[in-house]
């Protein structure tokens, strides 16, 4: 089943567990910026979600603060009070989440063999013992940097990952770090990047 998900689900976007684990995202981005983006860099950005029903959703604002640290490595900053932005940042995000099989940690086997004592053909099979399933979503972000001023399109990229359970909102802020990781990156290419992140 198939959910677009527009940032409302509460504050699940912010994993609290001090658990590390290292997210494999893979990565998508398009742009005519060369490394690095000295063109864009010190212009002013305002973050937006793609459906701007979310834009007063808490979470989203968590999700923007994470933009906005990652852009300003690469020297964006943000626009404040009354300030005409340069650019305008657009996130969205979606999800596919299907039940999937455990892998189990143990297996047995039933070996035999024909021929003798000490020689002959051997076989056996294996199966695995427990298991059970579990739910886990193809999580999908997009990002748009576009000019304030006409609109048009300077960079874009999208990224997916595996996140467990059936909200897509775990898996944003890896998402989005390996989206802006070393910004603008190579165009035209899809790439794994590996984030870390807490779970």
């Amino acid at each position: 089943m198939i959910r677009t998900l527009f940032l409302t689900a509460a504050m699940t976007l912010m994993p609290v567990a001090a658990n590390a684990a290292t997210v494999k995202v893979e990565v998508t981005r398009f742009h005519l910026l060369g490394p690095p983006a000295t063109a864009i860099a010190g212009s002013s950005v305002r973050i937006e979600p793609a459906d701007p029903a979310a834009q007063s959703e808490l979470q989203f604002g968590a999700l923007a603060s994470i933009a906005t640290a990652e852009l300003a490595r690469a020297g964006f900053r943000q626009a404040t009070g009354g300030q005409a932005p340069d650019h305008i940042v657009r996130i969205g995000l979606a999800g596919t989440s299907e039940v999937v099989r455990k892998r189990s940690p143990f297996s047995v086997g039933i070996g035999g063999s024909t021929g003798g004592w000490n020689g002959g053909v051997g076989g056996g099979v294996s199966f695995p013992v427990g298991g059970g399933t579990r739910t886990v979503t193809q999580a999908q972000m997009t990002v748009h940097i576009r000019k304030a001023s006409d609109g048009s399109a300077i960079w874009e990229g999208r990224a997916s990952a595996i996140a467990p359970g059936t909200d897509a909102l775990t898996a944003a802020p890896a998402l989005l770090q390996a989206l802006l990781k070393d910004f603008p990156g190579p165009t035209g290419q899809t790439q794994t990047v590996k984030v870390k992140t807490s779970r």
